[in-house]
């Protein structure tokens, strides 16, 4: 490996995009067009996480040989972010489907997560790196709090699920390149 200056990333800026699960990436990664729709102002502050859950290996040996396999639990990856912007697809995210009507979002007893394909970019001036799922589950990650010198957020969870033929997830960069 050698050293790349353009490979290194300060995500100032950033854009979280939808659309119908198993949609595939964006033909124009800086620029997603339909069916790609933005969810709006998330937070400067709480960024973007992503994170995993098991994974962890186990070393599985015999009495010849202690150390004979190493086995890893299956890990489930999901994306962590706060939307700002209070509307019908933002609520919908943060308490699932709901009844809407004009005016009204109604929050259901039993709610369902929503479905949706993915994609994230991470912006630092010219340089950027685009993250496509091809399908999450989305849905409530924390509290919400209400901080009168803050923006109102949703914490939203976006669990990656895996569809049949299809790469989990995909990182998306010009700096990716095959190796000769």
């Amino acid at each position: 490996m050698a050293l790349n200056d353009d490979a290194v990333l300060i995500p100032g800026t950033g854009h979280i995009y939808l659309a119908p699960v198993n949609t595939v990436e964006p033909v124009a990664p800086t620029a997603p067009t339909t069916p790609w729709v933005e969810v709006g102002h998330t937070s400067l502050e709480e960024g973007l996480s992503i994170s995993r859950e098991g994974g962890d290996p186990e070393v599985k040996g015999t009495w010849q040989s202690t150390a004979l396999r190493e086995r890893r639990e299956p890990t489930v990856w999901s994306i962590g972010f706060q939307v700002h912007q209070v509307d019908r697809e933002n609520l919908g995210l943060f308490f699932g489907a709901g009844t809407v009507t004009a005016g009204r979002f109604g929050v259901s007893a039993n709610p369902t997560p929503t479905e949706h394909a993915l994609y994230v970019r991470m912006v630092d001036g010219a340089n950027e790196i685009g993250l496509w799922i091809p399908k999450v589950s989305l849905f409530a990650n924390d509290d919400v709090e209400v901080d009168p010198e803050n923006f109102l957020s949703f914490p939203v969870r976006a669990t990656v699920l895996s569809v049949t033929g299809e790469d989990l997830m995909a990182w998306l960069s010009d700096e990716i390149v095959v190796a000769p």
